[in-house]
């Protein structure tokens, strides 16, 4: 083991030939201005160096990444649509890596973070690690391609479950889904490590935008999904646009969907019911920091 390098938000350790990067953005390594260009320049780096065979990426201290960062998003909801992160180039360039890279999810991979991970070529995860796409519950849907690669990791049905509903699931229900590769008992670092020298060096990069395996569906599933919200959830927007970006997922290329969600997004986000509880979670967040 040595330390190598470090960019500004991301440390860089190589244990023989993997190369270990922790994001390091404290309290809970959110995806915000620096971080995925950050991550980039420490993903190039050990893709160049002769000696990495394959790459984990990790959270440092208590947590995977939990998210974008919600001031821009609060912006975005308010007009400021340039202020939302968009984090499509550091997600195909994740995909494109040459080396296999492995996630590695302790805490929470929400929102973002989840986006994050589905872009590596792996993921692995701690027994009790939480991974969801909780966007709805903002009143918004994700924005970082999650509608996109989370029916092709585990179908169509468990998305739009997981989707509409906004809930996390637990790192066993995340491995019968598919959307982990493995659970780990003991340590995170020596377990990731272990399995990127492993099973991902001898398999090597599969991008997830490029599996369609698991995408069959009918009209029918969409119908369905949209009369249980309307029962459910009747006076909501966004459990309906999640669906929407869900059947792009099914109906279209990869990048076709892509888009399709983001203009979705950028629709919603302005919308009155997303801005009234962004900014009340703000106003939470504030009290919360005052009291405590």
């Amino acid at each position: 083991m040595h330390a190598d390098n470090a960019t500004r938000f991301v440390r860089r350790t190589t244990f023989g030939s993997v190369a270990l990067l922790e994001v390091d953005n404290p309290p809970v390594n959110v995806l915000g201005p620096g971080v995925p260009e950050s991550i980039l320049a420490a993903v190039d780096s050990a893709e160049r160096d002769p000696a990495v065979a394959a790459i984990v990426l990790r959270g440092a201290g208590r947590t995977f990444i939990v998210g974008a960062d919600l001031t821009t998003l609060q912006r975005a909801a308010h007009g400021e649509l340039d202020a939302a992160a968009d984090l499509h180039d550091l997600l195909a360039r994740l995909e494109d890596c040459g080396k296999p890279i492995v996630m590695a999810i302790h805490g929470n991979a929400l929102g973002g973070g989840l986006e994050l991970a589905m872009a590596g070529h792996y993921r692995v995860a701690v027994s009790d690690a939480k991974l969801g796409q909780p966007e709805v519950n903002l009143g918004i849907i994700p924005g970082a391609e999650g509608t996109q690669r989370l029916p092709r990791l585990v179908g169509v049905e468990k998305a739009l479950e997981m989707c509409v509903a906004g809930n996390p699931i637990t790192a066993a229900e995340a491995l019968r889904a598919g959307l982990i590769d493995h659970v780990l008992d003991g340590d995170l670092t020596q377990g990731a490590i272990e399995f990127a020298a492993g099973t991902a060096a001898r398999s090597g990069p599969r991008k997830t935008r490029d599996r369609t395996d698991r995408l069959g569906s009918s009209p029918a599933t969409f119908k369905a999904a949209r009369e249980r919200v309307a029962l459910s959830r009747p006076n909501e927007i966004a459990p309906f646009k999640v669906i929407d970006a869900i059947e792009a997922a099914a109906t279209r290329p990869f990048l076709e969907g892509c888009i399709a969600e983001r203009a979705v997004f950028f629709d919603i986000v302005q919308a009155e019911k997303a801005r009234t509880r962004i900014d009340a979670f703000f106003a939470a967040r504030t009290a919360a920091k005052r009291s405590s």
